[in-house]
């Protein structure tokens, strides 16, 4: 009895003869002349199939892939860049994927989270991604190697990949469950998933270890280069720093919502200003980098306070995240906020005055080594309910910028891309003292200040306030808590003159940080590497040590 093939959810098989005669016929037509641009090319599509509606392109690379031999190489290669979908996914240097825990996902109940019943805590059954995770019943190994098989046929690469977990408080959740959540995930990227695509065959790749699975990943094709996760700063201490470095997690996302106790108090947060501080302090000591979740228009507060909160956010040297996402204060189903609405006990100020303190934030207190992923949450309008957040409010910001003629210098504003560099590029660093250390951003930008790419150095505190670190082997350490390349993601040995990755700027910036670190006459330097990054690091001369990769100077 024959095995049943793989074939991706949504292709109409069908359709399989007639979409291959297609290709045959674009095969004879691109020897005489490739299409100028994509409207040409879908345009050439709709007269063969004398249709109004194109196929998907993703389609077109599936049946490449299944069936090359009946291709010549000349013509995939010429077709490819017509095929690519959704370049934006690539373009900050590496694919990422979200993935979703299974359960309540954390024990607190504040009054402005959704508790939709069979869902992680905050997360709704119609978000994209909770889709997706529900499609596979939130096995990891299913949704990592669905995502991967999607972003294959998409026409990008797979060699360098973010795993982001989300699902509540990823510290709330039982160790073991945790390690067995990760080692799934090893397990799918450590899967040819090109050539599942291509044979339509399982070829799983399963260890019997999560370490076992780690060292794979080192060598294998899609190679996990960092993974993020979700919590609160009350669940950070040592254990859990030690047992987060043992997964492979390199960036911590804090849900700090607001700097203000009595706020805190009043939303029925749980925790207070000073653990934010201190799971900071400790996340940085340890070299992760540091994420907050900041809500403005909560219960307590005004438009003026907000900022204010903002200020103080990047103005007080006990905080300075690395990173950032703005989710404005939504009143969903599922949630307390809801009856206290309805009850008159929660009144929000309008669209226009929370766009208003955004533009403010962004454009005069927002620092140039912070990235600002996100403005909204992915929320539907079905889930909001008597007052919406517009799901376009990043584009009404830029859109009110322009008007304004004010600027954004956050590190999302200013990545490269798929641009051209303008003039010549030049090497910055900026010095800030953060978490009672000092840090250092390194980065290459050219002449209209696009970011080509970034380290961030941290000489931590206990070097000048003597005392151990969490481990031994950062005694007398600086710390590389990231480096990261922009331009469109490229892959593993690949080179040209129109991408920006692969042209040094990693190997420039991590000299730049070994020659301060000589100055202040510290010993070694160590690198929270990604699992998957350890072999370039060991190309410029590290070791493995206790999760770190280190180098003595």
């Amino acid at each position: 009895m024959s095995k049943k093939l793989f074939v991706p959810a949504n292709f109409p098989q069908e359709k399989e003869r007639e979409l291959l005669t297609l290709l045959y016929s674009l095969e004879k037509d691109f020897i005489r002349k490739i299409p100028k641009d994509s409207k040409e090319f879908s345009r050439l599509i709709l007269d063969k199939l004398n249709t109004k509606t194109k196929p998907s392109n993703w389609w077109f690379t599936f049946l490449l892939m299944r069936h090359e031999a009946l291709f010549s190489k000349k013509f995939v290669s010429r077709i490819k860049p017509f095929l690519v979908k959704t370049k934006t996914r690539s373009l900050s240097g590496i694919v990422a994927l979200s993935l979703f825990t299974k359960g309540v996902g954390c024990p607190f109940n504040c009054i402005y989270c959704p508790n939709e019943p069979g869902m992680p805590k905050s997360y709704f059954s119609d978000e994209p991604a909770v889709m997706r995770a529900i499609r596979h019943r939130f096995d990891p190994y299913l949704q990592t190697q669905q995502r991967l098989v999607m972003l294959a046929l998409s026409g990008h690469p797979l060699d360098k990949v973010e795993i982001i977990i989300k699902g509540g408080t990823f510290s709330y959740y039982p160790k073991k469950y945790r390690t067995w959540f990760v080692k799934r995930i090893f397990d799918a990227c450590n899967t040819e998933v090109v050539r599942f695509i291509k044979t339509g065959l399982p070829n799983h790749n399963i260890s019997k270890s999560l370490q076992e699975a780690q060292s794979k990943n080192e060598s294998a094709y899609s190679r996990i280069i960092g993974i993020n996760i979700e919590t609160r700063p009350d669940f950070i201490d040592k254990k859990e720093i030690i047992f987060l470095r043992n997964l492979g997690v390199t960036h911590v996302e804090m849900g700090v919502q607001a700097l203000d106790d009595l706020i805190y108090k009043k939303i029925q947060r749980g925790h207070t200003v000073k653990d934010v501080k201190n799971a900071t302090l400790l996340l940085k000591e340890a070299g992760f980098k540091v994420g907050y979740h900041l809500m403005p228009n909560l219960p307590g507060s005004t438009p003026r306070h907000d900022l204010t909160l903002l200020k103080k956010t990047f103005f007080d040297t006990d905080f300075k995240p690395d990173h950032l996402k703005l989710y404005p204060t939504t009143i969903t189903s599922h949630s307390n906020l809801h009856k206290w609405y309805i009850l008159g006990r929660y009144r929000p100020y309008d669209n226009k005055e929370l766009i208003n303190i955004i533009i403010k934030f962004k454009s005069k207190i927002c620092p140039p080594w912070t990235r600002i992923g996100r403005l909204t949450r992915d929320i539907t309008t079905k889930s909001m309910r008597d007052v919406w957040i517009v799901p376009n409010l990043r584009e009404l910001i830029q859109e009110q910028m322009k008007i304004e003629n004010v600027s954004c210098h956050c590190i999302r504003c200013r990545e490269i891309k798929d641009l051209k560099t303008q003039g010549k590029t030049r090497f910055r660093f900026i010095k800030y003292e953060a978490s009672e250390g000092v840090e250092y951003f390194l980065e290459y930008v050219d002449k209209a200040m696009h970011s080509l790419g970034f380290l961030r150095l941290r000489l931590p505190s206990y070097l000048t306030h003597c005392y151990q670190p969490i481990y031994k082997s950062l005694i007398n350490c600086a710390l590389v808590r990231e480096l990261h390349i922009y331009g469109q993601s490229t892959p593993i040995g690949k080179k040209g003159n129109t991408m920006i990755q692969h042209h040094m700027y990693g190997k420039k910036l991590m000299y730049e940080a070994e020659k301060i670190v000589k100055e202040h006459n510290i010993r070694s330097l160590a690198v929270i590497a990604g699992i998957g990054t350890r072999s370039y690091y060991r190309k410029l001369g590290y070791t493995l040590k206790e999760t770190y990769m280190i180098k003595t100077l």
